[in-house]
């Protein structure tokens, strides 16, 4: 392993776990405001780490990681295609047995009550739309600022130190560092609550199935901005499964859930077909533009 890799792996893991262990052994609750506020903040460990690795290297900071406000038609691509992904998980979970669509889950009941405040008669689809709207909205803004506090590593510092490697052999690497840096946060309750230990595992399998989607569009936006925004928008749209989606078992989150086995398997499909339909970047050699 490159030095400067593991300088700043160390860094990374380092200020993430100590953080992380400095709020649960104090008392924090994760699911409460302060845990909002945490999640917040831990999505900037990775810039911060960037930052240190390339102050300590004596680099121009945040220079040559591919920041760039150049528009074109694959930050178009990603953006839109995350809630056609969020979407298509709600749907095809439903295949899963014990897994039911509703318009009646709690979630979804106090939404609609909300917006019966301000549009009269507002039913679920229309709670559905809103939810999709507003996501786009906020994977352009804020979800956009947070998400690039990660992108700026996983898709930016680390592109930029997996040169020479295979687009697929990239993505593993990546996506596993990804998935391990999730870790605490998972086990204090994020994304599969009920199953903390077994979901570290599963978002380790998520995000090693995800990035090659996200590696791709990428390369092809020559942006990380673009890949922040389709972050950013996931985030924002990925609880449409919570608000429509009803269990008969515990396994909700692990299986039908936003980052479960369903929305992997769709993943893994889309990481298909990018090598059925552009080779010469499933097959290439990283370089980072």
């Amino acid at each position: 392993m490159k030095g400067k890799l593991f300088q700043f792996l160390l860094v990374l893991f380092f200020i993430s776990f100590v953080s992380a262990s400095c709020f649960y052994f104090l008392g924090g609750n994760y699911n409460s405001l302060g845990g909002t506020i945490f999640a917040a903040v831990y999505m900037f460990i990775p810039i911060i780490s960037v930052l240190i690795v390339q102050s300590l290297q004596k680099e121009p900071l945040l220079k040559g990681l591919g920041t760039s406000f150049r528009i074109n038609k694959w930050f178009f691509f990603g953006w839109l295609l995350m809630p056609i992904y969020s979407v298509l998980i709600l749907f095809c979970s439903t295949i899963v047995p014990g897994t039911t669509f509703s318009t009646e889950t709690p979630l979804l009941l106090n939404a609609m009550e909300e917006l019966s405040k301000t549009i009269p008669n507002a039913n679920a689809w229309l709670v559905m739309l809103i939810v999709i709207v507003s996501g786009l909205w906020a994977g352009l803004t804020i979800n956009a600022v947070f998400a690039y506090g990660e992108e700026i590593a996983w898709r930016g510092w680390l592109l930029r130190e997996c040169s020479g490697m295979s687009f697929f052999k990239a993505s593993l690497f990546s996506g596993f560092i990804w998935g391990v840096w999730h870790s605490p946060v998972i086990l204090m309750g994020h994304n599969y609550p009920e199953h903390p230990v077994l979901g570290v595992f599963v978002m380790i399998a998520f995000c090693m199935a995800a990035t090659p989607l996200f590696l791709y569009v990428r390369i092809k936006s020559q942006s990380v901005i673009a890949a922040a925004i389709m972050h950013g928008t996931l985030n924002a749209t990925a609880g449409l499964s919570l608000m429509y989606l009803l269990h008969e078992h515990t396994w909700g989150s692990i299986i039908a859930g936003p980052c479960g086995l369903v929305g992997i398997a769709i993943l893994l499909c889309i990481d298909l077909a990018i090598f059925v339909f552009d080779k010469d970047v499933a097959i290439g050699i990283i370089e980072n533009k």
